[in-house]
C-alpha cells in the first residue's frame, strides 16, 4: 500500500477510538517549524497500558493497519489484540491513509505520562493532536544515537538555541 500520507485521518480515527499518543518524529518537529526534511509518515508514542493497547486496538481495526514490509505494498495482516500489541516496542504500519508507527518504547522517552505533560497542541488539517516538545525530540535523537538521527541533531539544537534568544531561525 504505497499511499500519500493522510495524518489526518489517521489521527481522526485515534481521537475518535481516544487512544492516548503523543506524535514525535520528523512529523512533530515539521508542526513546530524545526526545518528538518519532510516525512513519509507519522509517528505515534502511544501509552502502553491496558485500556490505551485496547483503544489502540480498535484503532487499528477500523483503519485496517497492515504491518509495513520493503517489496510488498499490501502489508501483511497481523494480531492487533490488546494482548499482543502490549508485547511489542514498535510497530511499523500501513494503512488506507498511508504509512505510520506506533511506539511504545524509544531512545530518550522514559515516561509517557512526563512526555505528555511537555506535548503542545498543534492542529493538523482541523484537527488537534499532542506533539512531543522539540526538547523532548532532540533529546530522543541525542539517546537514539543512530547516524541518521546525529546528522539532523544540529538542526534542533540551532532552533532551540535560535528560538530562546527570541528570534526566529534564519533560513
Amino acid at each position: 500500500m504505497i499511499h500519500d500520507l493522510d495524518a489526518e485521518a489517521i489521527i481522526e480515527v485515534f481521537k475518535r477510538c481516544e487512544v492516548n499518543y503523543v506524535v514525535i518524529g520528523a512529523f512533530a518537529a515539521i508542526a513546530q517549524n524545526v526545518p528538518v526534511a519532510p516525512t513519509m509518515d507519522i509517528d505515534f508514542y502511544a501509552a502502553p497500558h491496558r485500556l490505551n493497547l485496547q483503544r489502540l486496538s480498535n484503532a487499528l481495526n477500523l483503519l485496517d493497519a497492515k504491518i509495513r514490509v520493503n517489496n510488498l505494498d499490501e502489508g501483511i495482516i497481523f494480531d492487533r489484540s490488546p494482548l499482543f500489541l502490549g508485547e511489542l516496542q514498535v510497530l511499523n504500519l500501513t494503512c488506507a491513509h498511508g504509512e505510520f508507527d506506533v511506539l511504545f518504547k524509544a531512545s530518550g522517552f522514559q515516561d509517557f505520562e512526563e512526555l505528555e505533560k511537555r506535548s503542545l497542541t498543534v492542529v493538523v488539517g482541523r484537527t488537534e493532536t499532542q506533539v512531543a516538545s522539540v526538547e523532548d525530540l532532540a533529546r530522543s535523537k541525542r539517546a537514539a544515537g543512530r547516524i541518521k538521527d546525529l546528522k539532523v541533531l544540529h538542526i534542533f539544537e540551532r532552533f532551540l538555541n535560535d528560538r530562546d534568544q527570541g528570534h526566529g531561525l534564519e533560513m
